[in-house]
């Protein structure tokens, strides 16, 4: 199946059409977009300053991360089935649109065959994703790392990477690693950022700044699908605070 930039335009894209993701676009796609398209912006990207003014939509958070599954699959040098199941099911359980499934599967199959700066992928997804989406974003990656029912160490070291381009502080990152790892005795204060020593009101504040950033409403613009994702993360988050409460007796 080939696709063209006229086809998956069709999808609601805007940003990922600019700058790194764009260039893997048009390498994988065999065509140059037109540079009003572009609006010249992979110039302004290599010298810092922002590409443009325009909003992340539906699309462009399904492109790229789909680039960036393409980055997880390939960290520990093996392509494994599960994990290109896992991906193809995954579109298909949460987007409505079959067409723009396929398109998306053909760009990851097509990502896997090409080496690709993720560094500056990540950077670009950074300077439009706010914080409750790119949340979302890494739960999917640890997701996608969890397929075959584990995460390997190198699979792990790609998503820290990521993480940190995404602006993740290390609390952050811990906060979400600890959901996909072994429950420990500490896992419910890890995953609201918090000491086992802290104060029942620290306890309270933290769960309150997490609340507001999963909370689904955050990611409605991105579509249904991401607010169901984020309904599940809400509850762990929500879950963790009723079990300390409960122990705690506050």
């Amino acid at each position: 199946m080939a696709i063209s930039y006229k086809t998956i335009i069709g999808a609601g894209l805007g940003w990922v059409l600019l700058g790194p993701i764009g260039a893997i676009l048009g390498g994988i796609l065999g065509s140059r977009m037109d540079e009003k398209d572009l609006a010249g912006s992979y110039h302004r990207i290599s010298t810092g300053h922002p590409y443009s003014t325009r909003e992340t939509q539906m699309g462009d958070f399904y492109v790229s991360l789909i680039i960036v599954f393409a980055y997880i699959v390939k960290a520990d040098s093996h392509i494994r089935k599960g994990e290109v199941e896992y991906v193809k099911r995954y579109l298909m359980q949460n987007l409505t649109d079959n067409k723009f499934v396929q398109e998306l599967m053909y760009l990851f199959k097509q990502t896997l065959e090409r080496d690709i700066d993720i560094s500056s992928v990540v950077r670009q997804i950074a300077m439009y994703l706010d914080m409750s989406s790119r949340i979302q974003f890494l739960h999917l990656l640890f997701g996608l790392a969890m397929a075959d029912g584990e995460i390997d160490r190198s699979e792990q070291d790609a998503i820290e990477r990521i993480a940190k381009n995404l602006g993740f502080s290390v609390q952050d990152y811990e906060s979400i690693l600890t959901i996909y790892q072994p429950k420990t005795d500490n896992a419910l204060y890890k995953i609201l950022e918090v000491s086992p020593d802290a104060s029942d009101d620290e306890i309270k504040f933290a769960y309150k700044r997490l609340a507001r950033l999963y909370h689904p409403d955050k990611v409605a613009h991105l579509g249904p699908d991401l607010v169901k994702s984020a309904e599940d993360k809400f509850k762990q988050i929500n879950d963790a605070y009723q079990q300390i409460r409960a122990v705690r007796q506050f």
